[in-house]
């Protein structure tokens, strides 16, 4: 088929100048955090919903089938949209590299089925193997979609991304709401991802134009392949720490025990896509543009490390008040969210809050080391985080499940300082320049937290709905940290908030 498609009509020539104001990240920043907002909030909404309706076991037989069905996916994405982000190489080869995608997607969906196959014909599980072969026909899709993303994000387009997402995620859960009122139980949650997943892709193919699909030269799926395998690595190994913790837990104490552990870990686990995703993408776009930036420019000096000294301390601006202030009110939370009879998860909910602050840093380190092409660094430490990540669930198991996640706090404390040595050694970030920035961050932090922790005192002489005293911890909690931040900014000096003003053409 031919190799060129559609959205490489209008591109911008190689030789073209490149000029980018912050605003324009912010913004893009701002619509990514926004469709992570409607991700979350849509996924929470079918949890909750369908938690209503579902049995244990129906939620037992989903979790089986979704695990495989994920683990087929991660391993048909490969890293396809991030050799797309990367750099223009990826862009020049697109139309191969979608050819690789829609193989993968066709074999990994094959497994599916022959495992669903198998499951019906030699164990007589018709019901598992029929909700396995409709999670298959996720996978397709799903391996061609991150070509686009990957498209998307590398041309900066990630405000057309995010409204594709949002459209997707609301889709689904409109035909998830629509199945479980209808009674098709399980099948409605497997149902209602297909339909996100399709609305994705042919929203992506209606943004950038159909990509044209090519066989790929030895050269080509060689060095795809060489990249790909560290991002499947490290994916492999999130995987596997994402869903111990759960097993563990079941294993040793119950499945009481591991479903407040589970209902904790997820309603982190949004927040943490909140957060996460978008630091993820605006890492590419930011360093990638710094890198070429730094490329073309006639001194030597490293834009790569400068941009991490200014995005940094965004970041952690960002997501210290959401986890501080999720960690504080999470009794609050779950009682408004979940109901009476989940409250023993409140506690759990505070603690992997505070596991998730102490990561929030590593989220960038993967567009960092690639752009730096030192990539194969965060394997070796990915897998020793995991290794004492799953060692310390296995080992404490026996003693609680908030024993268990506290051990997540210190395998997450032994993870941040992993992370900070890769960001340095390969990424060339100076973290001392960072927690110079980030310093000042400390007081506004601690007046919300005073501020979070009276209201909850003042408010506990009281009988107030928990609806209405959550609202009022999370407003009051969110102005004085926003007076606070602005009011260091004005009178303190947080050089980083003047960030806005300048060009990409500047020294961040």
């Amino acid at each position: 088929m031919s190799g060129k498609t559609e959205r490489l009509e209008g591109a911008r020539a190689p030789g073209r100048r490149f000029s980018l104001r912050i605003p324009s990240i912010v913004g893009s920043g701002l619509w990514a955090l926004s469709a992570k907002l409607v991700t979350q909030v849509c996924q929470l909404a079918a949890f909750i919903i369908a938690a209503h309706v579902l049995t244990p076991a129906q939620f037992g037989l989903f979790a089986f089938c979704s695990a495989i069905a994920i683990l087929l996916v991660m391993l048909a994405e490969g890293g396809w949209a991030e050799f797309v982000m990367k750099s223009s190489e990826g862009e020049a080869h697109l139309d191969q590299i979608a050819g690789m995608s829609l193989a993968s997607g066709l074999f990994f969906m094959i497994v599916g089925l022959l495992t669903a196959g198998v499951l019906h014909g030699a164990f007589g599980k018709s019901w598992e193997a029929f909700l396995l072969a409709l999670f298959s026909c996720w996978i397709l899709p799903a391996a061609l979609t991150t070509v686009y993303d990957g498209v998307l994000v590398q041309q900066g387009k990630l405000k057309r991304q995010a409204m594709i997402r949002i459209t997707a995620e609301l889709a689904g859960l409109a035909l998830i709401v629509f199945g479980l009122r209808e009674g098709w139980n399980v099948f409605a949650l497997a149902a209602g991802r297909l339909a996100m997943q399709m609305v994705l892709l042919s929203g992506s193919v209606a943004a950038i134009g159909f990509v044209g699909l090519a066989r790929p030269s030895r050269t080509v799926l060689r060095e795809v392949l060489h990249f790909s395998q560290q991002i499947i690595f490290n994916r492999l190994i999130v995987f596997f720490r994402s869903y111990s913790g759960t097993l563990a837990v079941g294993g040793f104490l119950g499945l009481t025990e591991a479903g407040y552990y589970r209902a904790a870990e997820r309603i982190v686990a949004a927040f943490s896509e909140l957060v996460g995703e978008p630091a993820r993408l605006l890492g590419w776009v930011l360093f990638r543009r710094a890198k070429e930036r730094q490329e073309k420019a006639a001194d030597h000096e490293d834009l790569v490390r400068n941009a991490g000294a200014s995005f940094f301390p965004v970041l952690i601006a960002v997501a210290a008040p959401v986890y501080l202030g999720l960690a504080v009110v999470s009794e609050s939370f779950v009682e408004v969210a979940l109901g009476e009879a989940w409250k023993p998860a409140a506690l759990l909910v505070g603690v992997l809050a505070a596991k998730q602050l102490l990561l929030v840093t590593s989220y960038p380190t993967e567009p960092l080391l690639a752009v730096r092409g030192k990539l194969k660094a965060l394997a070796p430490i990915s897998l020793f985080n995991a290794l004492v990540s799953v060692g310390l669930i296995i080992l404490l198991s026996p003693f609680g499940v908030v024993a268990v996640a506290l051990g997540q706090c210190v395998a997450a404390a032994i993870a941040l300082a992993t992370s900070i040595w890769v960001q340095q050694r390969h990424g060339g970030l100076n973290w001392w320049e960072i927690a110079r920035n980030s310093a000042l961050l400390l007081f506004a932090l601690g007046a919300m937290l005073v501020a979070i922790l009276y209201l909850g005192r003042v408010t506990s002489f009281f009988e107030l709905r928990p609806t209405f005293v959550f609202l009022l911890q999370v407003g009051v909690g969110a102005i004085t940290y926003l007076a606070a931040v602005f009011a260091l900014w004005r009178f303190a000096g947080l050089a980083w908030l003047h960030w806005p003003t300048r060009s990409i053409d500047d020294p961040i």
